[in-house]
């Protein structure tokens, strides 16, 4: 995804100028205020909204 180092450098700063916005963005995008871990993957639910998919 483009851009997609630039908001995980600036959420992982809270010194960053963008922080408050990426955060904001991962937990819309997660569904989720916890703490967002990028190497986790829930694949159940990856594989649910696929099966919406087709």
């Amino acid at each position: 995804m483009p851009g997609y180092e630039d908001i995980m450098d600036a959420w992982a700063k809270p010194s960053h100028p963008d922080h408050a916005e990426y955060s904001a963005w991962v937990a819309e995008m997660t569904g989720s205020t916890e703490p967002f871990d990028p190497a986790f993957l829930d694949i159940p639910a990856v594989n649910r909204t696929l099966a919406t998919l087709f």
